[in-house]
């Protein structure tokens, strides 16, 4: 299997275990919270949406069309920017982190080359970040916004803030990620189920006790 390949199918490992580990615990703290009421339950499910981070590496890996995309990414200690020109033959990519810039040229004919390319804008903190959305995913956290064109797609526009979820779902949140830890920002979903805009910040949990704050931004724009 191409080391590229392997990258994928380890970062969707690791997602597929920790969403073994959320759905676990919460599947624990809905047996124990048996007293929430259906209605407020039903209210919980319906304001939510899926939301796809994860298809974004699928569409640079076997890109369907051409688009620009984009994804960064500071905690405060590490940055990193990445951006790609993306076609079906070829990808051009520069990123900018705390070793400098370097630039890189993919060319799908050859596996080598195109391996290469999907490896460098591949960053494990998007798994991570996107296990964190899925938990969220269907629960209160999560408000559709209405409808916007964005980077040429017809999106769905969401608004993402745990600090405003019903108290069953910010509870759940806490026992998943650490209390004080949080999720707040918008996503705009295209209507290939795929992200075409996000703009994140999050709180982490630190066994000291501390909140590490992370701001994410990813796009594509269709060209």
């Amino acid at each position: 299997m191409p080391y590229t390949k392997r990258f994928w199918a380890i970062a969707w490992v690791f997602l597929g275990v920790t969403l073994a580990l959320i759905t676990s615990s919460a599947c624990q703290s809905s047996h124990e919270s048996k007293t929430m009421p259906a209605s407020a339950a039903a209210a919980s499910d319906s304001s939510g949406s899926p939301i796809d981070v994860m298809c974004i590496g699928d569409r640079i890996n076997d890109p369907p069309e051409s688009f620009h995309y984009s994804y960064t990414y500071n905690d405060g200690s590490n940055s990193v920017n990445k951006e790609a020109d993306i076609t079906p033959q070829i990808m051009d990519i520069t990123i900018k982190d705390r070793s400098g810039t370097h630039s890189y040229h993919g060319v799908h004919s050859n596996e080598t080359s195109w391996n290469g390319a999907v490896l460098d804008l591949s960053d494990l903190n998007i798994t991570v970040m996107s296990a964190r959305l899925n938990s969220l995913n269907q629960g209160s956290a999560v408000k559709r916004q209405g409808s916007e064109a964005v980077n040429g797609y017809h999106t769905v526009k969401y608004a993402v803030d745990t600090a405003i979820a019903g108290g069953s779902d910010q509870q759940q949140f806490e026992a998943l990620f650490g209390k004080g830890s949080f999720d707040k920002g918008t996503i705009w979903q295209a209507a290939d189920s795929c992200v075409a805009k996000l703009v994140l910040d999050e709180g982490v949990w630190q066994q000291d006790g501390s909140i590490k704050k992370t701001h994410y931004e990813m796009a594509r724009m269709k060209k």
